[in-house]
């Protein structure tokens, strides 16, 4: 007999949140770690959707603007939260707990005039010394009550105003706290053993009920809402055995009511989408009730703990729906009628009486158009039912192929047709069905497969609009994908297939991944794969005896034939029809004129300079790889000579200070490779005519942010251990790394990984324990090339450069000195980087510059205005006027920066101030007025010391001094000095520099990042974005090229280069903007 389907509850979930879960990452890289997110603590209300992770990070998703942002508690160990309570009053507050007892108050930014601008951070630190488990706000957001595992009870008091947080030690229970409330002076406390009320003001404390609990646990309590007098409140307390307690005020139990008989018949479940892998968890001996609130309508109780959730009706002796044997509940989160609940390491499902509104399904575009469709979803149906549409009911039904419980056809991968606006009430009552009806009116509209489109078309729209506004017609995408077996130790792509060798010598190979992989296990006991660059030809070394064998005929099923090409082989290289062999005695062999027919010949030496670890041919290039991490090509190879004249060093990698831990030689004559830092480069023009290439440098990719180098890889075995060596022996980390290497290939020589391979698809790298990336489309690398302006030497040490339009020609101006006492400038269009000498005022050190075509402002070190005008006739101005700053007072400017027409400046208290002009005087001789612009409110202490505009006067951006970034909002020509300010969240920096479009910054550390998304409408941006490079001093011209002082102080300029693939042709870019924005499209799969 078949099991009956439980009863399905009036409350469902709608639609899966993967517009929320998308947002949030699974890993994050830690140096060369990969790390795992766990979502750990959830809290919602109408605005708002507060996640947190077991990386210490705050994810903020604001349901009215469809943004997600994220904040950190910063500390050196990341902190697990564990707890968050969100109030909305007259400020937005998030409180937050962790696992180490830390708790942290985030008042957030408010849109609304008036109200907060800046984003601050309280802690209430030193009282908690254990797991918080309990947050408390007043309706007022100026008390704050949180509870730890210990029994401490803390009362915190908020002062936004005055920027503190005092808390203290209100007492201590003898077990765990689980559940705070507070209402009219009353503070609800349940923990282990009991639930007791404590008053503010007579400093009391008094416990709900004279019986004691028959058994200790998490047994939570709450007020009824809605009572405006303290004596009229009333509490709801969960007790042992299903029971529920209805006490005053004053703790005396009006009403206990029994719900185990309500248990006894089926319960009603939340009807929920069906999701991958296996369900349910581990179900108790007996069901309790745990944490309880007020829930939707008078009477109605959400009570959830570990196992289920439970929404009772107590009034009518009900139960509204459950949710049972799910596995492990996190967290679970109401608003007026939601249900949010977290369970297992990140999932999150909302349970409601009523979908989310569809109204602002358009501005989700961003969620939509990750994906390439969105799949018929069983949500459309039912809404389409419910709005008494036959037609349109039934053509969703029939779409989606049935009941909702019985869906295992769900790919949607966004919930981007729904919002926060709910319609009240349950929808079996008329009034609210008529309300439903309103609500999801756009569902009558169009059928399912018309909304698909409309919403598929329209994200495409706006992706390519903003895509020829910024990057040009090139595409990027980065996909990764999962290896067949345990690890990956040669990566190896063809034209047609893919193949991959796993750490216990398990050969596997797929055709290319355009509909996904289909792994087939090829060969059992291999060592090392090698395949010709069309792959016809494949040949393998044998684990054990070290021989290499030739495929007779390369099939992927049927039996297949191995010649023995030559035994003691360590490593194999196919050509079209060659083969070197590195042996194990480390001697080169070379195999000729091979085909599918004659798959091996025999084996001639070929001197090489020193023993090599791999070989790579393709087009009749040949390149090795020594066992010192050296490169070498070969030189005379033609199709007369296939052995070629002999072995050349490559100089470029040495200059460079490459060491490639493998390489790979590619289409459109490109030489790849991937170094010990985890690092992937490339150079072009490589023929057989000229095997060098005719790149005089390697150009790298930016790829951290895309691919993840897991620390179990056999990539990152040798990384960790010289970092772990180096630290124990507290030697040199070069030294240990090549004493390392040497031990590594002296043990392994055999195991020379392959972790990059070409084909006509993209770039393959495979960084991890058995995973592996390809980006399809077209690269840009960069490369920060040194100069040395004419009379200086190379080891001539910079202190600072800075960049300027230059009046009536092209280029820029460069600005640049050894210290504050001296200043040259150079036109970067000058071949010889010829500089001319600045004088500058006698007895004064420049401490900043700021110029524009038609002028060079100075500050000195006592806070004075220097301002030299430059002209079509001297370039470079003839001399210094003192800027009159008398309107000023006694004010001392700290920062100045101008742009084509305006000119901006602060003081040393972070004060802000504006003028027309760059010039010291105006025609009419008279000076131009300062005005004064209020900074944003910040903590006490912090305060503005940098600002900068950008060349044509659209952008302004301040820095404070503890290294936070602002943006100036609202600027236009109608209103040049902007509105109000906005905090960039992201990271801290040290330098901020501005071109007409582009926004950069230096952080601390040296790295160099940018910011993305900047638009007239987005004068924020989106994201920040780091560019390899560690840098002294950082500068960017009008037309976005990139200057700048190394480390070791000398002048570099960046150089990028676009790599696109399928064609002959690479683009090469002194500038950022096209090379540099073609990143922004690479895309993690």
């Amino acid at each position: 007999m078949a099991a009956q389907t439980p009863p399905q509850s009036a409350l469902r979930e709608f639609c899966p949140l993967y517009y929320l879960l998308n947002a949030i990452p699974a890993k994050v890289q830690k140096g060369f770690r990969s790390v795992m997110v766990y979502l750990t603590a959830l809290d919602t209300n109408s605005d708002y959707i507060a996640v947190g992770s077991s990386i210490g990070m705050l994810y903020l998703y604001c349901r009215r603007v469809r943004q997600i942002n994220k904040y950190s508690i910063e500390v050196s160990m990341p902190l697990k939260y564990v707890i968050l309570n969100m109030l909305s009053c007259f400020d937005d507050l998030v409180a937050v707990g962790t696992a180490f007892g830390r708790v942290a108050v985030f008042q957030l930014v408010s849109q609304l005039p008036g109200r907060n601008k800046q984003l601050r951070r309280f802690d209430v630190v030193g009282l908690h010394k254990s797991t918080v488990t309990a947050l408390a706000w007043s309706a007022n957001g100026m008390k704050l009550f949180s509870g730890d595992d210990n029994g401490k009870v803390v009362y915190s008091t908020v002062d936004l105003d005055q920027g503190v947080c005092n808390p203290v030690l209100l007492f201590e229970e003898l077990s765990a706290i689980v559940q705070l409330e507070y209402s009219q002076k009353v503070l609800l406390i349940s923990s282990y053993q009991r639930s007791l009320l404590f008053y503010t003001q007579e400093q009391t404390l008094q416990q709900l009920g004279t019986k004691p609990r028959k058994s200790n646990g998490k047994f939570g309590a709450c007020f009824q809402p809605g009572l405006c007098k303290q004596s009229d409140l009333l509490v709801y307390a969960a007790r042992p055995g299903l029971r529920l307690w209805r006490t005053d005020v004053r703790g005396l139990v009006v009403d206990t009511l029994v719900l185990k008989r309500l248990f006894n018949q089926e319960v009603p479940q939340f009807e929920l989408f069906a999701r991958p892998g296996p369900t349910g968890g581990c179900r108790p001996h007996e069901r309790q009730l745990g944490v309880v609130s007020c829930f939707l309508r008078e009477g109605w109780v959400l009570s959830w703990n570990e196992y289920s959730v439970y929404v009772l009706d107590c009034l009518n002796q009900v139960i509204i729906g459950a949710l049972e044997s799910c596995g492990d509940i996190i967290s679970v989160s109401c608003t007026e009628n939601e249900i949010f609940i977290l369970k297992g390491d990140r999932d999150i499902v909302r349970i409601s009486n009523a979908p989310e509104d569809l109204a602002s399904n358009s501005k989700m575009t961003y969620i939509v158009h990750r994906h390439d469709q969105l799949s018929n979803t069983p949500e459309a149906g039912k809404a389409g039912a419910l709005m008494e549409r036959p037609e349109v009911g039934e053509r969703l039904d029939h779409q989606r192929g049935g009941s909702v419980r019985g869906t295992s056809d769900f790919h949607s991968r966004s919930s981007s047709i729904t919002s926060c606006d709910s319609v009240q009430g349950m929808m079996l009552s008329t009034s609210t069905m008529e309300q439903s009806e309103l609500s999801s009116s756009q569902y009558s509209a169009i059928n399912q497969e018309d909304f698909q489109h409309e919403l598929v078309v329209q994200a495409i729209k706006v992706k390519k609009k903003a895509k020829r506004r910024r990057q040009g017609e090139w595409q990027l995408y980065w996909m990764g994908y999962t290896g067949p077996g345990c690890g990956i130790l040669n990566l190896v792509v063809t034209d047609q297939y893919i193949w991959c060798l796993d750490f216990k010598g398990g050969l596997y190979c797929s055709a290319l991944p355009d509909r996904g992989l289909s792994w087939q296990k090829f060969e059992d006991n291999v060592q090392q794969v090698a395949l010709s660059p069309s792959g016809s030809l494949l040949w393998k070394v044998e684990q054990k005896t070290m021989t290499a064998y030739a495929c007779g005929k390369v099939t992927i099923k049927g039996k297949r034939h191995w010649y023995k090409a030559l035994e003691d082989s360590a490593f194999v290289a196919l050509g079209e029809d060659t083969a070197w062999i590195i042996r194990t005695s480390g001697d080169l062999y070379l195999q000729t004129g091979l085909s599918v027919d004659r798959p091996c010949a025999r084996a001639v030496k070929v001197n090489c300079p020193c023993p090599m670890a791999q070989i790579v041919a393709h087009g009749g290039v040949v390149w090795a790889l020594s066992q010192h991490r050296a490169v070498f090509y070969r030189d005379g190879l033609s199709s007369y000579c296939s052995e070629g004249e002999m072995w050349k060093f490559d100089k470029i990698s040495e200059s460079q200070g490459l060491e490639p831990i493998c390489i790979a030689l590619g289409e459109n004559n490109t030489a790849w490779a991937l170094d010990t830092s985890g690092s992937l480069w490339f150079r072009t023009g490589v023929t057989a005519r000229k095997p060098q290439g005719e790149d005089d440098h390697w150009w790298q990719v930016s790829i951290t942010d895309y691919v993840v180098f897991d620390q179990g890889s056999l990539f990152q075995t040798l990384i960790q251990a010289t970092q772990n060596m180096a630290i124990a022996t507290k030697a040199p980390v070069e030294r240990v790394a090549e004493c390392l290497r040497m031990a590594f290939l002296s043990q392994q020589f055999q195991c020379q990984p392959i972790l990059v391979s070409s084909n006509t698809s993209g770039v393959w790298i495979a960084p991890g324990r058995n995973n592996f990336h390809v980006a399809k489309g077209s690269l840009s690398g960069m490369f920060w090339q040194g100069v040395v302006p004419r009379g200086t030497v190379s080891a001539t040490k910079w202190a600072f450069v800075y960049s300027s339009a230059v009046l009536s020609k092209e280029g820029s101006f460069l600005w640049l000195g050894q210290s504050r006492k001296d200043l040259f400038c150079v036109w970067d269009q000058d071949g010889q980087m010829h500089p001319t000498t600045v004088q500058l005022p006698q007895d004064t050190e420049m401490v900043q510059l700021s110029a524009c075509r038609d002028a060079l402002w100075g500050l000195d070190q006592h806070g004075r205005v220097h301002i030299r005008t430059l002209s079509t006739s001297c370039p470079t101005g003839m001399h210094w006027n003192l800027l009159d700053l008398s309107q000023l007072g006694k004010v001392r400017l700290v920062s100045v920066s101008c742009g084509s027409q305006n000119v901006w400046a602060c003081d040393g208290c972070g004060m802000v101030y504006f003028r027309v002009g760059t010039q010291p005087f105006n025609p009419s001789m008279m000076l131009p007025a300062w005005i004064c612009i209020e900074p944003p409110e910040q903590p006490l202490g912090v305060h503005f010391t940098r600002i900068h505009t950008s060349p044509n006067d659209s952008m302004l951006w301040a820095m404070d001094n503890r290294g936070n970034i602002h943006v100036r909002m609202g600027i236009t020509d109608e209103m040049p000095v902007g509105t109000d300010w906005e905090h960039i969240p992201g990271l801290q920096a040290s330098q901020l520099v501005l071109s007409v479009k582009t926004v950069w910054v230096r952080c601390p550390n040296g790295e160099v990042a940018r910011r993305y998304g900047i638009t007239d409408k987005n004068p924020a941006g989106d994201y920040w974005k780091k560019i390899p490079g560690l840098l002294n001093w950082l500068t960017v011209t009008p037309m976005d090229e990139l200057w700048a002082v190394s480390v070791s102080g000398g002048l570099r300029h960046r150089l990028t280069k676009t790599l696109v693939h399928n064609t002959v042709n690479s683009h090469v870019n002194t500038g950022s903007l096209r090379g540099e924005d073609l990143e922004e499209e690479w895309e993690v799969i």
